[in-house]
C-alpha cells in the first residue's frame, strides 16, 4: 500500500507552536504528511461572523500538484463554524481556532489534534478518491462513539476521538465496502493507537479516577522502600561494622 501523499500548508499566524518535525517523522503506512509551503500574511475574513468562507480560502490554498491532496491549517473560524472543511476534491482546511484550547485544557497535544484529523481526511480520500464524494455528509455522525467519524456539533466533544480513536463499527462497514487496499484497516487499527495522551497524564488520570487504589499503592510502597532500605543497612553493618 502506498502511503497517501499530504502536503500541508500553514494560513498565518497558528498561535500555537506546532511542530513540523513531529508531524513529517509521524511513522504511518497510511499517510506521507510534507509541510510544502506557507501563507504568511491572511486578507480578512469574508465571512458575516468574521469566518473565512470556503470560496475564499480556495483563492488562498494552492493544490500542490505533486500531493495527493492538500491541508490547509489555519487558526480562524471556518464557514458554518466547523474546524473541518472540504474545499474541493484535492482540498481541504483544518482550523485550530477554539479547537486548539480545548485539546490543550484536556492535556492533548495540538499535534494530535491534527493528525487524528489529518486520519479522517487519508480515510475518506482512500475510500471515495478525493476529499468531496458525493455522499460526503452522511458519513458523519451525530453521535459520539469516539469515531474518526464523529461530528462533534459541540466542539469539546472532540476530546472523545483525541486518545486512540477508532473506527466505529458503522464506519468500518462502510469503508470495508470500498474498494480499499487490504492493508488500510489493519494499518489504521495499528496507527490510531499510538494518538494517546502522555504516559505521566494517563498517570494522572488514573490517580483521579482510582484514588484508594492509589494511596494504597503509595502507602504499600513506602512501607516496602522502608523495609528494604533496613534490610540494606543491616547487610551493610556486617560488611562495615563502623556503620553500627
Amino acid at each position: 500500500m502506498r502511503p497517501i501523499r499530504i502536503s500541508l500548508v500553514f494560513l498565518g499566524s497558528l498561535k500555537y507552536p506546532v511542530s513540523i518535525a513531529q508531524l513529517e517523522s509521524w511513522p504511518s503506512k497510511v499517510f506521507k504528511l510534507h509541510h510544502s509551503a506557507s501563507v504568511g500574511h491572511l486578507p480578512n475574513s469574508e465571512g458575516p461572523d468574521w469566518e473565512y468562507t470556503d470560496e475564499q480560502l480556495l483563492h488562498v490554498i494552492a493544490n500542490d500538484v505533486e500531493a495527493d491532496f492538500t491541508m490547509g491549517l489555519i487558526n480562524a473560524p471556518l464557514e458554518d463554524n466547523y474546524y473541518i472543511r472540504r474545499l474541493s476534491d484535492r482540498v481541504g482546511v483544518l482550523s485550530l481556532h477554539e479547537m486548539a484550547d480545548i485539546a490543550r485544557y484536556s492535556n492533548f497535544a495540538v499535534e494530535q489534534y491534527i493528525l487524528r484529523n489529518i486520519y479522517e481526511m487519508a480515510v475518506l480520500f482512500s475510500a471515495n478518491g478525493k476529499l468531496i464524494p458525493d455522499d460526503y455528509e452522511s458519513w458523519a455522525h451525530d453521535e459520539t462513539r469516539g469515531c474518526l467519524f464523529d461530528m462533534n456539533a459541540n466542539k469539546t466533544d472532540i476530546v472523545f476521538s483525541l486518545h486512540r480513536p477508532v473506527l466505529c463499527p458503522a464506519c468500518r462497514t462502510r469503508v470495508s465496502s470500498r474498494q480499499v487496499p487490504a492493508a488500510l484497516l489493519p494499518a489504521l487499527d495499528a496507527e490510531l493507537t499510538r494518538i494517546q495522551k502522555t504516559l505521566f497524564v494517563r498517570m494522572s488520570d488514573w490517580v483521579r479516577s482510582h484514588p484508594i487504589w492509589a494511596l494504597a499503592i503509595t502507602a504499600a510502597s513506602g512501607l516496602l522502600l522502608n523495609l528494604l532500605a533496613s534490610f540494606i543497612f543491616e547487610q551493610a553493618k556486617k560488611v562495615l561494622p563502623w556503620l553500627g
